[in-house]
This record gives C-alpha cells, structure tokens and sequence, in this order.
C-alpha cells in the first residue's frame, strides 16, 4: 500500500482508529444497504473504505461473497478477525490506498455491487474523477454503485455537492435515487446515491 506524497489522511485515520474516535464506525449495516440487498440478487460486492468490516460481513450473511478495502491497518486487521468464520475463498480484505484502485490486483472485478460509505468524498478535482473512473472500472455494466458523500460547506473541509457527484460519476452511470439529509454522527448535511453503471 502506497499514500500519495503530501496526504495525511492515513495518518490521522490511524489516531482515530488508535485513539478509538471513530464516529462513523457503527457496527451496524445502514437501512439504505439493507434495502438495496434486498432488491438484488446475491452476486459479487465491493466495500471501499471497508473499515472494521461491518457491511462486509453483513453481506457475506446474505449470500454475497464480498471484498473489503481500507488504508488503516488496524481496522483492516479488526475486519479480517470478525470474518475468520466464513470461508476465505467468499472474501478478501485488503490493506490498499483506494486512489490507485487500478494497480490493485488482488480485486475480483467486475462486481455487481460497490459500496462508497464516505469514503472518496475527501478527493478534490482531478483525484476525484480518477476515482470515479476508477470505481467505474470495478463494476459490470448494469452493476449498482451506493455511494454516501458528505455535502461539502464552508466549514467542513471534505464533501461533495449533489451537482459534483453527478458531474463526477454521470460520464459512467446512471443516477437511479439520491437523498440529502442529516449525517446523525456529524450533524452535517449528507446524500445518498444510488447509481447503475452505463453499458
């Protein structure tokens, strides 16, 4: 795993996962994925910014087999203890940076599903339609991608505007439903996305 020069988001991600202020770390699949798991049939899934592994092993539950990637080494070890009772062969979780998504080749693209909770909305311009692009690549064509992003504001440094999003992923998908509303952990606003990817 490489971090880009000049990035300190790995470091201040590994204080929070040492310090255990980690907000956004629930332990509990959101209603959104919940629904979209119930609509699509068990396939292959992708969970960018995997974390401690809590949507992993959820879909892993319903039938999917299901791989999870994250830059933080601890939670990447948390998620690889919570999985040992399933078979290795139905998962992998990756210690990888989620912007060369491309050089990784331990990924079992296509997938059917991909899964961004908050994860790539911390890039800015150029990083940010590479990724894209690059989340693009994971899926087959008509695959679902649920992307949560937080709403950009003067005073929150990281997020996505609704019209960035679009602008960003329309090249490659269709926007099937989006929903702003109130982040709970942060009290700030953010969207969910669903989107399918473009033949």
């Amino acid at each position: 795993m490489t971090t880009p020069p000049g990035d300190d988001r790995r470091s201040v991600f590994i204080q929070n996962y040492q310090s255990q202020r980690t907000p956004w770390d629930t332990g509990i699949t959101p209603p959104e994925i919940v629904q979209i798991l119930q609509e699509l049939p068990p396939g292959r899934a992708l969970d960018i910014g995997c974390g401690t592994g809590t949507n992993v092993r959820y879909l892993l539950e319903h039938g999917w087999e299901a791989d999870g990637i994250d830059f933080v080494p601890q939670a990447v070890e948390t998620a690889r203890l919570k999985l040992v009772a399933f078979p290795p062969e139905t998962y992998r979780i990756l210690e990888y940076d989620v912007t060369l998504l491309e050089q990784c080749d331990q990924l079992r693209a296509p997938y059917q599903l991909v899964i961004d909770i908050g994860c790539g909305h911390s890039f800015k311009q150029a990083q940010a339609a590479k990724y894209a692009r690059d989340v693009a690549d994971q899926l087959a064509p008509g695959g679902t991608l649920m992307l949560y992003a937080h709403v950009h504001t003067p005073e929150r440094n990281s997020g996505w505007q609704p019209e960035e999003v679009r602008d960003l992923f329309e090249p490659y998908f269709s926007l099937i439903w989006q929903q702003v509303n109130t982040d709970s952990t942060v009290g700030t606003l953010a969207g969910w996305y669903r989107m399918t990817r473009k033949p």
